[in-house]
């Protein structure tokens, strides 16, 4: 078994509201490999207003 940490950025479009913010996350994470653990560890927004996930996961490749 291989296991790998993630620790990324992700837009969270203004479009999306807080209650898929786990549909939107697994979504992205799974393209990494399969999800076997994970958390939204901050949210930020940038100075031009766009919103930001830090995510971290751990999947198996």
């Amino acid at each position: 078994m291989n296991l790998r940490r993630l620790d990324q950025q992700l837009v969270w479009p203004e479009t999306v509201p807080a209650q898929e913010l786990g549909g939107l996350v697994r979504r992205q994470l799974l393209l990494e490999g399969e999800l076997l653990r994970w958390a939204i560890t901050a949210v930020n927004r940038d100075s031009s207003g766009v919103r930001w996930l830090q995510v971290e996961a751990v999947v198996q490749q």
